[in-house]
């Protein structure tokens, strides 16, 4: 009857050991399997690890070396996260057991008479205080994908290792100095988990922080802008009526030196493709490149009677951000290669292909903005306009690196309505 209660006490350790190792890790890990089949190999793992094979009171083979192995598997193969951070929980595991097991055989050689009762309740207890101190962390639980960097981990790896190296390799002295000794390491290695909890807490709070910094600047900016947007709009409504009130009195001169004013340049008023709109554009962007120094090649291949009055506002917008993005990439780096401006028309489509130079391939392309040159953390609005107006038209803009230039394509499909002259305006350079 007495081996029946016997069994039956270290079977429920057995379980509950192997429970409080699934508890502790599943606080600080995210599983892949699910959590019935990971308790499953945590216990298979610990029967291993009490496994012996005994002849004549003699242990020919203990497995507690083959558990550890598959401890470490179990950490790497089941358990997500840094590698540094799997390595630091293991070396604390493996110290949790080599602490119990040693203060467990020192109480053994004490009370010899008592033996499986003192192994069974100081096991208990030892594993009580590990589920009830990881209960304590888990009142502060924190999402799991937060994690230190690999110095951190490598810094708070340090004492769980020394502990082990000093349970492995401690010189002989009497039970009441072992155990403070046993003590004091146990305290220290509980104080390290501690202090990885805290540091995790804090990597989260500073990670919330910068978020929430990072949204009330974008809030801040879109209020800037929408309020920049409103002066605009106000401004750009008595403009128009200016403009139009001058094009009713044919008064083509203050037309002129509105327009100038608002652009901040004199503009060229040369026919370069014929296509109105193109050309407007164009002559503008000459005329600034040329103010600020910056080289250009155009090649340009547009019937010269080209009817885009029905996408002309937008067409004239993506050809001018596309080239504005150019001369800023230009001017902010200092670069004197030339931009490259393709115009062509073929298939009832209007092609516009511009290439810049640029300092670094490393350029993080993304359509929702690129860097702006305004203001340094700030992304700009001209590519995300352009490829807005472009998905309004049902064209195609493609943007990529080659051979240290940034080129920006865009295919826009245009109906025609009537045969356009087969005569090309053909200008191969103009600088």
């Amino acid at each position: 009857m007495i081996d029946v209660y016997k069994s039956v006490g270290l079977l429920s350790l057995f379980l509950f050991q192997s429970f409080v190792v699934w508890f502790y890790l599943q606080h600080f890990f995210v599983i892949r399997i699910s959590k019935s089949k990971f308790y499953c190999l945590i216990l298979f793992v610990y029967f291993i690890g009490h496994t012996s094979i005994t002849i004549n009171h003699n242990t020919l083979l203990d497995f507690k070396i083959l558990s550890l192995l598959l401890t470490f598997l179990i950490l790497f193969l089941f358990l997500s996260g840094d590698v540094m951070k799997k390595v630091f929980h293991y070396l604390f595991l493996i110290f949790w057991f080599l602490i119990q097991e040693d203060i467990t055989i020192l109480l053994l050689h004490q009370v010899q008479q008592t033996k499986e009762i003192v192994i069974f309740f100081a096991q208990f207890f030892l594993m009580l205080l590990a589920l009830l101190f990881v209960l304590g962390l888990k009142h502060f639980k924190i999402d799991n994908l937060f994690e230190l960097n690999k110095i951190e981990y490598g810094f708070l790896s340090l004492p769980p290792f020394l502990s082990i190296f000093l349970l492995l390799y401690k010189i002989p002295l009497p039970l009441s100095r072992v155990l403070i000794f046993d003590s004091y390491l146990l305290l220290i290695n509980i104080v390290i988990i501690v202090l990885y909890n805290y540091l995790s807490e804090k990597n989260f709070d500073i990670i919330k922080g910068k978020i929430a910094f990072d949204e009330n600047s974008m809030t801040s900016e879109i209020i800037q802008q929408e309020e920049e947007l409103a002066i605009l709009r106000h401004d750009l409504k008595n403009i128009v009526s200016s403009i139009d009130f001058y094009a009713d009195s044919n008064d083509f001169e203050n037309i002129k030196a509105i327009t100038q004013e608002i652009l901040g340049q004199e503009v060229f008023n040369r026919k370069i493709t014929g296509c109105i709109p193109i050309d407007a554009i164009l002559n503008q962007k000459i005329s600034k490149m040329k103010k600020d120094g910056v080289q250009f090649h155009l090649d340009l291949q547009i019937p010269y009677n080209l009817d885009i009055s029905s996408i002309a506002i937008d067409s004239c917008a993506i050809l001018g951000n596309i080239i504005d993005n150019a001369i800023e990439e230009i001017e902010r780096n200092g670069l004197t290669n030339p931009i490259e401006i393709v115009l062509r028309f073929k298939n009832n489509k209007l092609v516009f292909r511009v290439a810049n130079p640029i300092l670094t391939s490393e350029i993080d392309i993304n359509y929702d903005g690129m860097k702006s040159i305004k203001l340094p953390n700030r992304r700009g609005l001209g590519i995300k306009s352009s490829y807005d107006r472009i998905m309004k038209l049902k064209g195609h803009l493609n943007i990529n690196i080659q051979s240290n230039q940034f080129v920006v394509l865009v295919v826009i499909p245009l109906k025609v309505k009537e045969p356009v002259s087969s005569k090309l305006n053909q200008l191969s350079k103009i600088q």
